[in-house]
């Protein structure tokens, strides 16, 4: 039996999340350094999403060193028409979502940090030189 692309089992564990998770408008997974690896919504901005992901959560990691209160586990922003959810799958790795404003955020969030203790071996950013192997160097 032949292993599915890396990519494609990535897109179908975040799919399953975001398809079972009413108000759940996308869902990502990026590496804590602005690379979008995975994006289960035809319209999540990826790219722009994993540089804010980067962005967000080195400010916020920069607090808690500051304040030595542990590793980033969290991170939720409030807009008028929705919520943003980072959530830490390793030091590498963040899981990110958006939601629509009635979104039940509580779901969500279990329904992610579910998704991150089931699979989080498979999520992290290691898994980048198989979704985005680097190419040979011309001889």
């Amino acid at each position: 039996m032949t292993q599915a692309n890396p990519q494609l089992r990535l897109r179908w564990l975040l799919g399953d999340v975001l398809m079972g998770t009413a108000g759940l408008r996308a869902l990502a997974l990026v590496s804590t350094d602005g690379l979008p690896l995975v994006a289960v919504d035809e319209n999540c901005p990826a790219e722009e999403l994993a540089t804010f992901v980067a962005g967000i959560n080195g400010l916020a990691g920069g607090l808690t060193a500051l304040l030595d209160y542990g590793q980033l586990k969290r991170t939720v922003v409030t807009l008028d028409e929705g919520t943003l959810i980072l959530m830490a799958v390793d030091r590498t790795a963040c899981l990110a979502a958006y939601t629509a404003a009635d979104c039940d955020l509580s779901v969500a969030a279990f329904q992610m940090a579910r998704l991150v203790e089931q699979a989080g071996h498979v999520l992290t950013a290691h898994v980048r030189s198989e979704v985005f192997p680097v190419q040979e160097a011309i001889r």
